[in-house]
């Protein structure tokens, strides 16, 4: 699977080297490329703690947290769709909108 994440500001050659060399440490990271729109991350299919480790990464660095809707599978749809007080579920989701009434 591929994922293409727009990238944010590093503060320092440090800062940048820490985000990457964490992201290389998952081994569900095959690879990552420049993009045109930011960096393309080719993944294996995550584990629940590699899933949780990249949320909070992307949600450290500010980072667009939306094309990790796409790991959603029936195995984690639990903890990770189902649970919508956590902290990046409107970050990966979106916000919920409200039902609107019907009838009067």
């Amino acid at each position: 699977m591929k994922l293409v994440i727009r990238e944010g500001w590093y503060y320092s050659q440090g800062d940048e080297d820490a985000f990457y060399g964490r992201l290389n440490s998952l081994p569900c990271v095959k690879s990552i490329r420049g993009h045109p729109y930011g960096i393309q991350i080719t993944l294996r299919p995550p584990s629940e703690w590699q899933l949780r480790e990249l949320l909070s990464l992307l949600f450290r660095y500010g980072l667009d947290m939306a094309p990790l809707a796409a790991l959603k599978t029936e195995r984690n749809a639990r903890w990770f769709f189902q649970n919508r007080q956590a902290y990046w579920h409107s970050k990966v989701f979106g916000r919920a909108r409200p039902r609107r009434r019907l009838g009067r």
